[in-house]
């Protein structure tokens, strides 16, 4: 949209036409080849291959609906730029009108409603921001709550404000619409591609190889890349030691010290009052649910395993999720809804420990219904105490409903782990278990913090 001319709204129509085309290919072919050719289509046109990842990605195959939510703000833009043709000659035209709250704002095919405290909040004048520290440096309390502008005047790169103080305020155009309310619920915080078991596999793909991983932020970037968008990525010839464990989570992130200490190394000698400190299968869960914010990323790594069985088994919840959203929204309503209690009690030896966290099954952002973590530990669940007895049993069910998903064969990855090949998986997304084992088997690993995780990939200018 930035350059001259009607271009790049004849290329949204074009991408609109597009997409209204693979939806029909979505309904005639099969899911891999739809996606497969989706996929190829939208690598040839600039700007839709993001696109399609935020909305085809973000529900996976089959499940068309989310898509149109992109849809239908690419739609707006052709429209509204096939009646201002003209004016996107020079640049992106505005047009401002004053209500009695807030400042109406068409920018770029999108309707702003601006509310007149926030535009006074959100000033970027040197007075009332720190451009160095990227800090508010005006007090939020004392602005009138019923502030209206003097003046107001728009032009085709900025808005400019006039308040009863005085006070002068500019806002770039495209600045208002990237933080306005109406985009936000239009795009994603974090573009993923949901996975099941045949679509993980057949997208090939690759893994980080420790020597490059450690020096090269290229190798690292793309590594971040798989991590961001599948929930879980791998880094492989890393040597057989805790330590050298240690060195590669560190290049990722800060390692998040718990009760279970900083490094753990373990093996079935039930050192620990947990069931993974054992032989046994353990069905898909995620971490720590019993924390009041869950560790992010967890990091395994197989040193030894001197027997059978042992595979790791990875399921992406997300997916599971969506598939409920898609089929059942009440159901997926009330585990987004209904918070209910994780509990870890241990009474071991020198471990003493009694933790509660409390949450949703499922977490979405109020704004745009993302998903953006998921609590699922049938082992940790304690009581269910916090449901009124008339949800109780609507609850169970769709519980049972997200349960039956995870559990279908098709969602499930099974990799082995050896020596070498260290996983990190996304603990607020992506499920993990394992068959059952015989013989000595040694893991070490840790938690990583996910805020650091996330940093470090915008820093590498990667959407986290």
């Amino acid at each position: 949209m930035e350059r001259e001319g009607v271009y790049p709204v004849l290329q949204m129509a074009v991408h609109l036409l597009c997409l209204r085309q693979f939806s029909s290919w979505m309904k005639k072919a099969g899911e891999q080849r739809s996606f497969r050719l989706c996929e190829c289509t939208c690598r040839s046109l600039p700007g839709l291959h993001s696109m399609f990842v935020a909305g085809v990605f973000r529900i996976s195959y089959g499940n068309w609906r989310p898509v149109w939510r992109q849809v239908r703000l690419v739609k707006s833009l052709a429209q509204y730029g096939h009646l201002q043709k003209m004016r996107y000659c020079a640049a992106h035209s505005a047009q401002c009108q004053t209500r009695k709250n807030y400042l109406e704002l068409s920018y770029g095919g999108i309707k702003m409603h601006l509310d007149y405290v926030w535009l006074r909040d959100h000033c970027r004048s040197a007075a009332c921001f720190n451009a160095s520290t990227n800090q508010r440096n005006m007090d939020t309390a004392s602005v009138d709550l019923s502030i209206h502008p003097v003046q107001t005047k728009v032009d085709d790169v900025h808005l400019y404000l006039t308040w009863p103080d005085g006070h002068e305020s500019k806002y770039s155009l495209s600045w208002l619409a990237e933080n306005s309310y109406e985009a936000k619920k239009q795009s994603l915080i974090q573009p993923r591609i949901l996975w099941n078991s045949d679509s993980y596999t057949n997208s090939n793909i690759p893994s980080a190889k420790w020597d490059k991983f450690m020096h090269c932020d290229d190798e690292l970037k793309m590594f971040l890349q798989n991590f961001l968008l599948y929930g879980v990525a791998f880094v492989d010839d890393v040597p057989a030691t805790v330590e050298a464990t240690e060195t590669v989570t560190q290049r990722v992130s800060l390692i998040r010290e718990t009760t279970f200490g900083r490094m753990w190394s373990f093996t079935s000698d039930l050192s620990r009052g947990d069931t993974a400190y054992t032989t046994q299968a353990l069905d898909r869960h995620t971490d720590t649910s019993y924390f009041h914010e869950p560790c992010g990323i967890q990091v395994f790594h197989c040193l030894k395993h001197e027997g059978t069985g042992g595979r790791t088994l990875l399921v992406d919840g997300f997916y599971s999720a969506e598939k409920v959203r898609q089929q059942s929204p009440e159901n997926f309503e009330l585990l987004a809804r209904i918070p209910i209690k994780h509990e870890y009690i241990e009474n071991t030896g020198s471990h003493q420990n009694h933790m509660i966290g409390i949450g949703p099954v499922v977490n979405v952002y109020p704004w745009n219904n993302e998903i953006y973590m998921i609590r699922y530990n049938n082992y940790d669940r304690s009581v269910l105490n916090t449901v009124p007895h008339d949800v109780v049993q609507r609850w169970y069910v769709a519980h049972r409903e997200l349960t039956t998903e995870l559990r279908r064969p098709e969602n499930e990855l099974w990799v082995k782990l050896t020596p070498g090949k260290v996983v990190f998986i996304d603990n607020w997304r992506v499920m993990h278990g394992r068959e059952s084992f015989t013989g000595l088997r040694q893991l070490c690993g840790c938690y990583l913090t996910r805020d650091d995780v996330l940093s470090t990939a915008r820093s590498l200018g990667l959407q986290a």
